[in-house]
């Protein structure tokens, strides 16, 4: 404190109005002009990173000039004393004293300076600035509190910035977003907006939005809790807006803080809260006098649909905010004048295509819609009722002692595309057991198959005989695998006189006698291993299943009244605003979407006790949709100065504008009032040619 200068440059210091790990903020007055008070920020640090840090802090919050942003008057590193920030000065302290001080804020505060901050953020975003540190100690407010401005820009990244340090979390604790938690080079526009949501919880509620706050080093990040569990009584749809703001995906995030602040003003307003600090411009009334619109005209925005209120967190935001903003404009009856001009002015004219036809028409009712389409991808999987299997316990292997794992919590491979699978068996943990062999009855040994115990069998040999010599001779054994006939001379030779001489082996006559030798088999042992256990005597048995995977894709849409979805896809871009992958199972916030339901539903039929969904994936397509109720009643146009009077009739049509591309259609998806007639008198008209044809030819062929 001693080593600060009473003066900097032309302002002196009168009192410290805060501080920071490097930098000091006094207020200053100066020297000659006495009523001018400012805020100083000193930089107590004085290393080339810390000053470089400093003075790009003060280039680019310089180059900001709005309402909402802190200004900066004067910037200076002198040698021979402290770098200094001469800024505005804004007496009311940071947002984060006022909440320390009172509490959460009234929601009107809490909106104001959500909206304030927000459209600073996006004009900085504009110019592709990235703060990088957004939270409540970094938005100061003036004596009254009404007036919020956005400071310390210290960490914010330039376009041009290409010296970011990618391994340091950058920011405020609890007040960063996912994205800051893994580079500083990952931290985008969005991730500013992520830390606006926290802002705005903190604001509503006094604490942050999780049950404990993401901590180094893994930084999980949540599900943020409900507003009304926090003591906030809100509705419902706020909460919605909260779940998008701090999606973790950042695609999933609203695509600029003028988004979100349209969302939530548009909430409050359906629910009967008044926030809004000014009413909305009007158009200009000479030249809405020019449509004509119905007493009992109703120009109604985009309409809410279950896939909005079921899956509001998990939507792609741009397209929503893309197609609000459409509807809004549609509810202007000049808009609607207008493309209804360039349509009529299209093509070859028929009853509907008249000049001017936006401003001869009487506007009754236009109603928007986003029209979906669903598609459901489904991976089956078929698991098998367990059955034994064994094999010999050979070696006598370690088999682990534990609970027998449920078949349906055994793991598998796991998916990651939906084709089908063949699969094959697994074997269950914890279901090994030893047993005894029931086929050797655990000795490891079973009754030889040829000789059943006996070790000897018979077999067939041949024997030499004289002709005419009807004794069955007999076998006689002289030594180990020797045998010669009976009554021979020994050593096998034959006697003299021997009819059955060698001199005369045409004399000689073979027969067959069954002899008994060793069994070949087992060797002579009477037993052999058994075959079931390979002579171990015992088994290990386990317990296994087959499992096998089916893939299988599902679609439906919106089925509204007057509408082919299927042509209305042909004609106009869908555009993706979901896309999901749920493992194990089906999620369960797509059974609240009726289109999806019904795909569900079929799903569910198909599953048992042995076929479940290992994986499921839901893509949403949507095009906008309005449709325009109008009359062709009587009229008095004023066109190019001059007043014509047109009369029609007081038939309601129904026209119907689609896609982004604001696509005009009459007659080819619903019919109304007159044009159902004239369809009828122009298929009359085509029957009775038809049938005056036929009548000219049939005589000539007759």
């Amino acid at each position: 404190m001693a080593n600060i200068p009473q003066t900097i440059g032309n302002y002196k210091l009168e009192h410290e109005l805060g501080r920071g790990a490097t930098s000091q903020v006094w207020m200053g007055r100066h020297i000659f002009l006495h009523e001018r008070a400012v805020a100083v920020k000193l930089l107590l640090s004085h290393d080339e990173e810390s000053i470089l840090r400093f003075s790009r802090e003060a280039e680019l919050t310089s180059a900001l000039r709005h309402q909402h942003i802190i200004q900066i008057y004067d910037h200076a590193t002198p040698t021979n004393s402290f770098p200094y920030t001469v800024m505005e000065l804004v007496s009311g302290g940071s947002l984060r004293q006022r909440i320390e001080k009172v509490g959460k804020l009234p929601i009107t505060d809490a909106v104001s300076i959500f909206r304030q901050i927000g459209s600073a953020l996006d004009y900085a975003h504009s110019r592709n600035i990235i703060h990088r540190d957004v939270s409540p100690g970094n938005i100061l407010l003036d004596s009254s509190g009404n007036r919020a401005l956005l400071t310390d820009f210290g960490i914010a990244r330039l376009p041009d910035q290409h010296h970011t340090s990618t391994d340091i979390i950058m920011g405020t604790p609890g007040f960063f977003s996912p994205e800051h938690a893994q580079s500083a080079t990952a931290v985008t526009a969005l991730s500013d907006l992520y830390s606006l949501g926290v802002i705005m919880y903190f604001m509503l509620t006094g604490q942050l939005p999780w049950e404990s706050q993401p901590q180094h080093p893994d930084y999980r990040f949540d599900a943020i809790l409900p507003l009304a569990y926090r003591g906030v009584d809100l509705p419902v749809e706020i909460d919605r807006i909260m779940q998008t703001l701090l999606a973790v995906e950042p695609k999933k995030r609203f695509p600029s803080a003028g988004a979100a602040i349209e969302a939530l003003e548009r909430a409050l307003t359906r629910s009967g809260i008044a926030v809004n600090e000014q009413p909305l411009a009007l158009s200009d009334a000479t030249t809405i006098r020019a449509i004509n619109t119905a007493p009992s005209f109703q120009g109604i925005g985009l309409v809410d649909s279950e896939v909005e209120q079921a899956l509001a967190a998990d939507l792609l935001r741009e397209p929503f905010e893309r197609s609000t903003t459409r509807a809004e404009q549609l509810r202007d009856p000049l808009v609607l004048a207008r493309i209804l001009d360039e349509w009529s002015g299209q093509g070859k004219r028929f009853e509907f295509r008249k000049p001017h036809l936006g401003r001869i028409v009487n506007l009754r009712e236009v109603r928007s819609r986003n029209v979906y389409f669903y598609q459901l991808n489904v991976l089956f999987e078929t698991r098998t009722e367990p059955k034994d299997i064994e094999e010999p316990d050979a070696n006598a292997p370690d088999l682990p002692v534990q609970k027998e794992t449920p078949r349906w919590q055994v793991p598998l491979p796991p998916p990651v595309e939906f084709v089908d699978d063949p699969g094959r068996a697994e074997v269950i943990p914890g279901s090994e057991r030893v047993i005894a062999c029931p086929r050797c009855g655990g000795g490891g040994f079973e009754l030889c198959s040829e000789c059943k115990g006996s070790r000897r069998v018979l077999v067939a040999r041949s024997v030499a005989a004289g002709d005419g010599d009807s004794v069955a001779l007999h076998m006689q054994q002289v030594g180990p695998g020797r045998t010669v006939p009976s009554g021979s001379g020994g050593q096998g030779q034959p006697r003299s006189g021997s009819p059955t001489s060698a001199a005369d082996p045409s004399a000689q006559t073979t027969h067959v006698k069954q002899v008994l030798v060793p069994c070949t088999a087992c060797g002579g042992m009477g037993q052999t291993k058994c075959e079931r256990c390979t002579g171990e005597g015992r088994l290990v048995q386990r317990r296994a299943f087959e499992w096998s995977r089916r893939a299988t894709s599902v679609s439906s849409y919106d089925d509204l009244p007057n509408l082919d979805e299927q042509q209305l896809r042909q004609d106009s871009e869908v555009t993706l605003v979901y896309q999901e992958r749920h493992m194990n199972g089906l999620k369960r916030e797509w059974g609240a979407v009726p289109g999806l339901k019904r795909l569900i539903e079929g799903v569910q039929k198909e599953l048992n006790t042995d076929t479940r969904v290992a994986m499921s994936e839901v893509t949403i397509q949507m095009i906008p949709y309005t449709e325009v109720r109008l009359d062709m009643g009587h009229q008095e146009v004023a066109i190019e100065g001059e007043v014509e009077e047109r009369r029609g009739d007081d038939s309601v049509h129904l026209v119907q504008i689609y896609g982004f591309e604001n696509q005009v259609n009459i007659g080819s998806f619903g019919y109304d009032g007159h044009l159902k007639l004239l369809l009828f008198w122009s298929m009359l008209a085509t029957v009775a040619v038809v049938l005056l044809i036929a009548a000219l030819l049939i005589p000539v062929f007759l």
